[in-house]
């Protein structure tokens, strides 16, 4: 058990490393200084010195970054909270407890993975259709093997209940 907490616990903080480091080094970097029209900002708008370029873009890159930053928040928190679970010396051997810590790991897996996707969306989407195909197929993929976990995970979840359900009902 110790073992799996070490492990744990190691992928917990490289995925609250890496969304850390994100949310304070965005993908497409910050404007160095108050920037206006004539500098690259989008008309009307005064860009902010510390602020991230892609979140002044247009409509859909700015969509595109803030679902890359609610990504990455996800991600922070479900590895911060496993993080914490661990340090207060949660017991492991309890099931249910061992379920709760699978499913903070793979939301935030499935969270930094659908950011990678997003973030190479929005840095190489002018490259052409290609990078926007091999995006949408990286996506797809991540979405067809989350939803193929998560029918798996929840019907040995089932399972288990059901089966401690009709032993506590059958007096064998």
């Amino acid at each position: 058990m110790e073992e799996k907490r070490g492990s744990l616990m190691i992928v917990a903080t490289v995925l609250a490393t890496m969304s850390f480091g994100i949310a304070i080094n965005p993908s497409g970097g910050v404007w160095q200084s108050t920037s206006h029209q004539e500098q690259g900002c989008e008309p009307g708008k005064t860009c902010l010195a510390g602020t991230s370029v892609l979140a002044f873009g247009n409509n859909n890159q700015r969509r595109k970054f803030e679902m890359f930053m609610l990504l990455c928040t996800i991600s922070f928190t479900a590895s911060l909270s496993t993080i914490i679970l661990l340090i207060c010396a949660v017991p492991l051997r309890n099931k249910l407890i061992m379920w709760f810590l699978t499913i903070l790991m793979f939301i935030s897996l499935v969270c930094t993975a659908g950011a990678y996707a997003i973030c190479i969306w929005m840095i190489l989407f002018p490259l052409g259709e290609a990078v926007q195909l091999a995006t949408s197929i990286y996506a797809w993929f991540w979405v067809g093997f989350t939803v193929f976990v998560c029918v798996g995970f929840f019907c040995r979840l089932a399972f288990l209940f059901l089966s401690k359900f009709f032993r506590s009902l059958c007096c064998c």
